[in-house]
């Protein structure tokens, strides 16, 4: 097993079909309603949809969380990475920040230029090639070359 971490602006090509739960909270809405996974009137706040409280005394449990599939051949470029240093919130259950954001660049049954998060540990597993220009340091040589030619 070998580790990869994507950079901000690392393109990547699935090559089998991805499913993931998609967390229904505030950055996830747009690309759940693009995806007709729910409905504009179904947020019960501005923050999102949530379950139902998951202790007597606490207002709100988790957010609710549908199951998506990104299909292959859908190519996928990190957006963001963000990974909280360990502390004792973590040991809860569900109380797991890490994520990734990812765009949609190119995909014929996913709403492309969507952006969505996903926990850290639901990207395990995920297979993908790199696309060839995808790193985003070689993108930056590319664009400086042609600004400076």
């Amino acid at each position: 097993m070998k580790l990869f971490i994507p950079a901000c602006g690392d393109r990547i090509t699935i090559i089998s079909d991805w499913t993931f739960p998609l967390y229904l909270e505030r950055r996830n809405m747009q690309f759940a309603e693009a995806r007709k996974l729910v409905e504009i009137k179904d947020t019960h706040d501005k923050w999102g949809i949530w379950e139902e409280p998951a202790r007597p005394g606490y207002d709100r449990g988790g957010y609710k969380k549908v199951e998506v599939t990104i299909p292959a051949g859908t190519v996928i470029e990190c957006d963001r990475v963000y990974i909280r240093s360990f502390n004792k919130a973590r040991l809860e259950l569900g109380n797991d920040y890490d994520s990734i954001t990812w765009k949609v660049i190119k995909g014929t049954k996913v709403a492309r230029h969507g952006r969505f998060w996903t926990k850290l540990s639901d990207c395990n597993g995920l297979e993908f090639e790199l696309e060839s220009d995808s790193l985003y340091r070689d993108r930056v040589k590319s664009v400086k070359v042609v600004m400076e030619s």
